[in-house]
């Protein structure tokens, strides 16, 4: 039989139990309401930085949000065009100038996303679809070697990107099942997207002249290319393009900037030909001497201002509304 000083002595115990039980729920509902006091700053944050220090994350999101709300024709009744590129779309064409020329004809608005290759602007393209987008022509700017390429850029374009294709991107890539579940953490967190271009403006905004450093110092002239081998890799995904713009009545037209050697663009001609698909090449490979680029891939500004014009000679003449 237990006696009463051995009951006396549990009671106690059971009650500190209930105490520190009752303290250790307080400590953890604590910690999760720091942390998310914490991501909450980090959103808010990093919108600042988006919005007062990145200029070109802020163009960025600009020209995706107007992209998002074209319609095939504008307010005064002229078709919409999209220019979607990467950097090559940036410094080939001079946008100003290329809009401001073509007003009449034509309401020009360009989306550029840096570091990009043919599938981070594939899932853009379809996610700017599906969402309602309309332009009446889409001008993919792309050069052979971006076309057959297979990098993206991660974690940054997931926050462009609907999550089905976050995980169709996955899957394609033979992704594991960490890096999608931190791809499709950035789609819906901008702090996470965007933590490292973030960082990229700080340091931009202490050493202005470093991206221009940094693009000098890694260029490195791409590999020749072959026929077949642009042909086996390109087609599937021109086929590819040309099936999402035709689900959606968009016209199509593939734009190859210039390059300072042979890049087999005849090739993807031949193939656009094959497919019914437009790809416009304004300035033969190896026609532009060497002094027009910046670093031998990328065009400087007078460079770009004889390629814009060739550009807006080709949109002019071409009629691609039947």
């Amino acid at each position: 039989m237990r006696s009463s000083i051995s009951n006396s002595e549990v009671a106690p115990s059971r009650a500190f139990e209930v105490i520190r039980g009752g303290k250790t729920q307080r400590s953890i509902w604590a910690i999760v309401l720091g942390l998310m006091l914490i991501a909450l700053a980090a959103e808010f944050l990093t919108s600042l930085a988006v919005n007062h220090v990145s200029k070109i994350l802020r163009r960025t999101q600009q020209e995706y949000s107007d992209a998002a709300k074209l319609k095939p024709f504008s307010a005064s009744g002229t078709p919409t065009v999209l220019l979607l590129g990467n950097s090559l779309l940036r410094d080939s064409i001079d946008y100003p100038v290329l809009r401001g020329a073509l007003s009449s004809e034509y309401d020009v608005h360009r989306l550029v996303f840096e570091q990009t290759e043919y599938i981070d602007q594939f899932y853009v393209l379809r996610t700017l679809l599906r969402n309602g987008a309309r332009p009446r022509e889409v001008v993919l700017c792309i050069s052979v070697n971006h076309l057959l390429g297979n990098e993206t850029r991660g974690e940054f374009m997931s926050r462009y990107m609907d999550a089905s294709d976050v995980a169709s991107l996955g899957r394609r890539l033979h992704l594991d099942a960490t890096t999608v579940s931190s791809l499709m953490f950035a789609h819906w967190s901008e702090w996470y997207a965007f933590r490292a271009d973030t960082r990229k403006a700080v340091l931009g905004a202490v050493l202005p002249n470093v991206r221009d450093l940094v693009t000098t110092l890694g260029w490195r002239r791409p590999a020749p290319l072959s026929a077949d081998e642009v042909r086996f890799k390109a087609e599937p995904r021109l086929r590819e393009l040309k099936t999402l713009c035709d689900q959606y009545h968009v016209q199509l037209t593939i734009l190859v900037p210039p390059a300072l050697s042979q890049d087999r663009s005849d090739v993807v001609v031949s193939l656009g030909e094959n497919i019914g698909l437009r790809v416009l090449i304004p300035e033969q490979p190896g026609a532009l001497n060497a002094d027009l680029f910046q670093d031998g891939f990328h065009l400087n500004e007078t460079g770009a201002a004889i390629f814009t014009g060739k550009v807006q000679s080709e949109l002019v003449t071409l009629n691609p509304w039947p």
